[in-house]
């Protein structure tokens, strides 16, 4: 794993190295789970991704690039009263199912740069992380939180791979920034995950261990930023 996040980031620090060609997305998105993993957990996730590409050539249509991407499948919240010290602390204790994605990218613009709004179709291959978190937060007579403890489960790697369509709307006169909306449709490996996060009312924290391909459609909307000063031709 440490590996693979030396090679990621080191591949997106090179691109972004010539902004002359490198454009960064900073996109929401939304997670519909399909097949086997419909079956097993047919909860809707959300989260953000982010990525940058390198245009190959300064007008041509193909970009290589990276991605990021953070999901929250699943959460529960609750908060108790504990006495400690001669006074009562009210305590949050948080339990979450995420999905944590690393994926190299291939992306083919379809229309002349000439055209303002760009149709695309891209392609994924990486990995998603699934693993589960468990955090506990102070709450403070000021309305803040502090964090108190916290912990991650055993994560499972799947490997993931799909294709995607996107179209970009540029939003300014100088087309450097664009409205961006895409879906692709990843083919995710078999592998072991946690679902259904539930706290009782002694503070006990239960999951459900499930094992299936885990398949999705990925929904989202976003900005695409050109880091050059010349125009948005993506």
């Amino acid at each position: 794993m440490r590996i693979l996040l030396i090679v990621f980031f080191g591949t997106l620090l090179a691109f972004s190295g010539d902004a002359q060609r490198t454009s960064i997305g900073i996109n929401l998105q939304l997670s519909f789970p399909q097949g086997e993993y419909k079956s097993t957990y047919p909860k809707t996730g959300a989260g953000i991704r982010f990525n940058v590409l390198y245009r190959l050539k300064e007008d041509g249509p193909m970009s290589i690039g990276g991605e990021f991407g953070y999901l929250v499948t699943g959460s529960d919240t609750r908060y108790f009263d504990i006495y400690y010290g001669g006074f009562y602390d009210t305590y949050k204790i948080s339990a979450s199912n995420n999905v944590l994605s690393l994926a190299f990218k291939a992306r083919a613009d379809l229309l002349p740069n000439e055209r303002p709004v760009k149709l695309f179709i891209d392609g994924t291959i990486g990995g998603n992380l699934f693993f589960s978190s468990i955090n506990i937060e102070r709450e403070t007579y000021f309305g803040n939180s502090q964090y108190v403890d916290g912990d991650n489960s055993k994560g499972y790697w799947a490997f993931v791979w799909g294709p995607g369509i996107g179209i970009e709307i540029p939003i300014d006169k100088r087309r450097q920034v664009a409205i961006a909306v895409k879906g692709s449709y990843l083919f995710g490996a078999n592998t072991t995950y946690l679902t259904d996060p539930y706290i009782d009312n002694n503070g006990n924290i239960y999951f459900n261990q499930h094992e299936s391909k885990t398949d999705m459609i990925l929904a989202e909307l976003g900005l695409r930023i050109a880091l050059s000063g010349r125009r948005y031709r993506r």
